[in-house]
């Protein structure tokens, strides 16, 4: 499905379910929320099979805010070419990110815990991903021009 879905039209297949992360894709870092597209019948099957208070209120009153203004929601376009331009920067530091699509990235690291932690005595934070079985990578999310920059800065110095 390409572009961004804001409703569901007739035309949607009865067997297709869209998914979002407005945790990831509208900065709601911490909130753990996501958005399902899909025509009413399957709609009431997923309400059927999901727990109670799945998500909390702090988390959809965020969601419900970022989706009525949606400019405040990340471009696209501008999100791609500092995601490329992020990317690059770290190629030139020596490292190889792992391809992406996605707003975020994998780096293999030598040590995920140790670079977490100097990273973030130089006011960066990327994610440790031992606990998804990969203790020498670390997660760098795309910020603005302006974090991309700092933390390319902080690479560069603890390498």
């Amino acid at each position: 499905v390409a572009g961004r879905p804001t409703a569901v039209g007739p035309d949607m297949p009865d067997n297709l379910i869209v998914l979002r992360s407005l945790t990831k894709f509208s900065a709601l870092a911490g909130l753990r929320l996501g958005l399902a597209l899909a025509q009413p019948p399957l709609i009431e099957k997923l309400r059927a099979v999901k727990p109670p208070w799945n998500v909390n209120a702090a988390a959809q009153a965020a969601g419900e805010y970022a989706l009525r203004h949606p400019e405040l929601l990340p471009n696209l376009e501008r999100l791609g070419i500092a995601r490329e331009e992020l990317v690059a920067g770290v190629r030139r530091l020596g490292l190889q990110p792992l391809p992406t699509a996605c707003n975020f990235f994998l780096v293999p690291v030598s040590d995920a815990p140790d670079v977490r932690h100097k990273l973030l005595a130089k006011g960066c934070l990327v994610r440790d991903c031992s606990s998804f079985g990969l203790p020498d990578h670390v997660r760098i999310a795309v910020r603005s021009p302006e974090d991309n920059r700092r933390l390319l800065l902080a690479l560069g110095a603890i390498r």
